[in-house]
């Protein structure tokens, strides 16, 4: 008997368990039907978020545009006008950049007459009263050396004789200045003075984490470059001046002597480069922007050794300066292993 009534309590108890479930699905069809939910709706969610019209800083070429993007990053736009990829040695300005320096409130130049054809535009607007800043008056600039004169070593290499005359530019100064963090690193504190002044921001937080990221990536290329034996540059144009001297390199020759783009490569040069790499045992050619890719195998295939291209005045794949000067260390220190 007591079998029995067990039995009878667990089909009681199955038939009121189903007859729950169906109230369930009943209650989830009708509401289906309905247009609602018996579960709580979430509130829609804004996709479109009011754009925040941020203040511009132009600047004149893409390597210091990323530059001044890791200083004023969420405060300011960075406007820059020389596209990347694009030599500044030779850039011309149309009338559409000109209006944007002059309509600007701040603009971030290298100077040293590396945007040669931005110079006048740039004079005009400072004396009308845009705030310029040049990276180059607030860093330790080096002189232009002549790589292709080896008579200062005590000896000579056949067509010695660089293909341009340096008479002029014993004493010019170098523009390369962004080719060396540490270099750049100086220009820190003068740049967030001026750019806060003229946006009226406080940049104290962000040029302070932005000295210690330029600090530890110097730090870190010393450290691949103390690696190396020997670090002996033949470059494309005499462009690795500060990068050298940070590095303790030596550019021993240049296909372009000239630190300009603009210049062009003599046969004698060339000669001379080739007698370079084979009497001092380099180990690569360092090619880049503005010197012919055709001559530049010629010389890497004349002694047999690898024809190395390198980011020097663009970013490239790179997506901030910070990627674009470890790309570039990385790049040669390999290269020269």
């Amino acid at each position: 008997m007591t079998k029995h009534r067990t039995a009878a309590l667990a089909i009681t108890l199955a038939l009121s368990t189903l007859g729950l479930s169906c109230a369930s699905d009943d209650a989830g069809t009708a509401d289906a039907a309905s247009g609602t939910s018996s579960e709580t709706t979430a509130a829609p969610v804004a996709t479109d978020a009011p754009t925040v019209d941020l203040p511009d800083v132009v600047v004149t070429y893409s390597v210091l545009g990323a530059f001044v993007e890791q200083l004023v990053r969420g405060v300011a736009d960075v406007v820059t006008i020389i596209p990347d990829g694009q030599d500044p040695h030779d850039f011309e300005p149309s009338p559409r950049d000109i209006e944007l320096i002059n309509n600007a409130t701040v603009v971030v130049a290298n100077g040293l007459n590396l945007e040669e054809g931005l110079d006048d535009a740039l004079a005009t607007a400072a004396a009308n009263g845009t705030t310029v800043f040049y990276i180059a008056d607030h860093v330790t600039v080096l002189d232009i050396v002549d790589v292709n004169d080896h008579s200062a070593h005590g000896h000579s290499h056949p067509g010695a004789q660089s293909d341009n005359s340096h008479d002029d530019h014993e004493h010019s100064d170098d523009p390369h200045v962004w080719l060396s963090p540490a270099t750049m690193l100086e220009a820190v504190p003068a740049l967030t003075t001026v750019i806060s002044a003229a946006l009226t921001v406080d940049l104290t937080a962000a040029s302070e984490a932005f000295a210690s990221e330029l600090a530890a990536v110097d730090v870190e290329l010393g450290a691949l470059f103390d690696e190396l034996s020997d670090c002996q540059l033949v470059t494309g144009h005499n462009e690795l001046g500060y990068f050298a001297e940070r590095y303790d390199c030596t550019v021993i020759a240049a296909i372009l002597s000239s630190p300009s783009t603009t210049a062009e490569e003599s046969a004698s040069n060339v000669e001379f480069v080739i007698d370079v790499i084979k009497t001092h045992n380099a180990r690569a050619v360092f090619t880049s922007l503005g010197t012919s890719p055709a001559v530049a195998r010629q010389v890497a295939d004349e002694v047999g050794v690898p024809l190395v291209e390198i980011s020097t005045h663009y970013l490239g794949t790179t997506a901030s300066y910070i990627e674009f000067v470890r790309q570039l260390g990385t790049t040669i220190a390999v290269s020269l292993r």
